[in-house]
């Protein structure tokens, strides 16, 4: 498989917060898997899920969450990374903020 893009692992990465808080939130659950790869939570969890009303209330929650996540400063991120075992660590969670931010900002001065 091909080396993620920072722009993909990021994304992939706010993703498996953003599931794992939504999954927690409707009351199921998910393992996270002992061999961690951006993504593996939200594709597993779909993947093993049969409930199409869970899927749809869990996928909404989480695209809510990962429009949130963008948004957060690195602390917040670290703390939400780590509630779920999301492997982030403070130079990642720094640098996806950065990120963002810098993506932000680019949209916006394209907008002008």
């Amino acid at each position: 498989m091909a080396e993620l893009t920072e722009n993909q692992k990021f994304n992939l990465l706010l993703a498996d917060i953003a599931m794992a808080a939504a999954i927690s939130t409707v009351g199921s659950s998910f393992d996270t898997p002992d061999a961690y790869v951006p993504g593996v939570i939200r594709d597993k969890w779909l993947a093993e899920a049969r409930d199409e009303v869970l899927k749809r209330r869990v996928l909404s929650l989480a695209n809510a969450g990962v429009a949130s996540l963008q948004g957060v400063d690195a602390e917040q991120l670290l703390r939400a990374a780590q509630r779920y075992s999301v492997p982030v660590d403070e130079a990642l969670a720094a640098r996806m903020v950065e990120f963002f931010a810098d993506k932000r900002e680019a949209l916006l001065r394209y907008r002008r």
